[in-house]
């Protein structure tokens, strides 16, 4: 064949390919998903978020993926609409600068460099418009019930101290600093999809998907917006449902699915507390070890000698920033970083002698079998007591209120609305 018809032919089938692929793309475009007060949610709209929920989440970017999160999508796409349509009704507007900010806060918060959102997006064909409509109708909705919820709230005094009189009742009951995601089942909601939609997204998260990032992206709770924390709750303080599971999670576990009344929630414990009681044992404490070996075998050395060189390295050591170099430099193949310790996780002996250390201190050598130890603290987190301080009390319970209002306010806009899905 001559190779001016094999360029021909070549250059067809590549046309051929573009246009498939415009026609798709416009079907898609022109493909109706959903119509909220006479705007529409594309099928491209839909496509688009479903890939950014995928992104963010961590979740496998399969077909079947995709198809679990076709519902829960477009019930957010629908919130989106409604909430912007709202503020629009009252005037609530936010600029393009203040979106933009909000893109650099949320890659500060996730390690990012500035900018890496969006690389990350068009590497994986995400039109940034996508992200950028989600932060926007998020901001917006907080500015409109900052300034037409809030300023409706009040808490009394009796309030307040009545709180204080059942935190001090509960003095030394567990708490839980919980995070949620909540799908809603509404009418015409097919149960047996949506139980088997939650089941997975259990699955993923538990296969190392971000569950703050879920929740941003799939829950359908007022908490969505920050990455479904709660905040601290006793068990009695939530639905019957979720204080029934909480005994059975310890820190960082997920919830199987939970079947309430009004739809099904996953929850995760982020940490435990005693109410106004300060634990030593729930010290969190980043500990690098230093291991003094015997004398080898054959050598001069005895074990005062060896006694005497770990007094020394207890001695020299002056905090963490230079442990990586005195760490080789001793060449001892047990010493190193440990890590994140719970002080009450440790032996009696060793509680002792970590429980009073301030970041940077350095432990005494203590003789442990044939070696010595000695403990550097690296990092410290304390924990903090729920507060009986009638301020915090009086903005926990103001904040509680506003997003339970939220609540209602966004299902209130629904019942009004005239929405049809496709």
């Amino acid at each position: 064949m001559p190779i001016h018809r094999m360029i021909k032919n070549a250059l067809l089938a590549a046309m051929a390919l573009i246009c498939v692929s415009l026609t798709a793309l416009a079907q898609d475009v022109q493909k109706i998903v959903a119509v909220v007060n006479d705007e529409i949610i594309s099928g491209y709209d839909l496509t688009q978020r479903i890939k950014l929920t995928i992104v963010l989440s961590g979740f496998p970017d399969t077909e079947e993926t995709r198809r679990q999160l076709v519902n829960p999508t477009v019930s957010r796409l629908i919130d989106d609409r409604l909430k912007l349509q709202e503020a629009q009704r009252y005037n609530v507007t936010v600029s393009d600068e203040e979106v933009l900010e909000a893109v650099k806060y949320l890659e500060q918060q996730n390690g990012m460099r500035p900018g890496e959102i969006n690389t990350l997006l068009e590497r994986n064909g995400i039109d940034i418009e996508t992200m950028l409509a989600q932060v926007r109708a998020n901001i917006t909705w907080n500015l409109l019930i900052e300034q037409r919820i809030l300023p409706r709230i009040t808490v009394s005094d009796d309030e307040v101290a009545a709180v204080q009189e059942r935190l001090e009742a509960n003095k030394g009951k567990t708490e839980y600093l919980l995070s949620e995601i909540f799908l809603p089942i509404d009418t015409g909601t097919n149960e047996q999809q949506l139980r088997e939609g939650v089941a997975n997204l259990v699955s993923q998260i538990r296969a190392g998907a971000s569950f703050q990032r879920a929740a941003a992206q799939v829950s359908q709770g007022a908490t969505a917006a920050s990455g479904g924390s709660i905040g601290w709750v006793l068990d009695e303080e939530v639905e019957p449902e979720i204080a029934a599971v909480l005994d059975n999670l310890q820190p960082g576990q997920v919830s199987d699915p939970i079947r309430t009344p009004s739809g099904y929630y996953i929850v995760m414990i982020q940490q435990e507390r005693a109410i106004l009681d300060d634990n030593p044992d729930d010290i969190a404490l980043d500990l690098t070890q230093i291991v003094v070996p015997p004398p080898a075998a054959g050598s001069s050395a005895d074990a005062d000698d060896q006694k005497k060189l770990a007094t020394t390295i207890s001695n020299v050591v002056d905090g963490c920033r230079n442990l990586p170099t005195l760490l080789t430099e001793l060449n001892s193949r047990d010493s190193g970083q440990i890590g994140r310790v719970r002080l009450g996780d440790m032996p009696d002996h060793i509680k002792t002698i970590l429980k009073d250390m301030k970041v940077n201190d350095v432990s005494a050598p203590y003789q442990d079998g044939d070696v010595y130890r000695i403990f550097v603290v690296c990092g410290r987190n304390d924990p903090q007591a729920r507060t009986n301080d009638p301020d915090e009390i009086r903005r926990e319970i103001m904040l509680r209120r506003a997003e339970n209002r939220s609540r209602g306010y966004l299902q209130d806009i629904h019942n009004a609305a005239t929405i049809e899905t496709r």
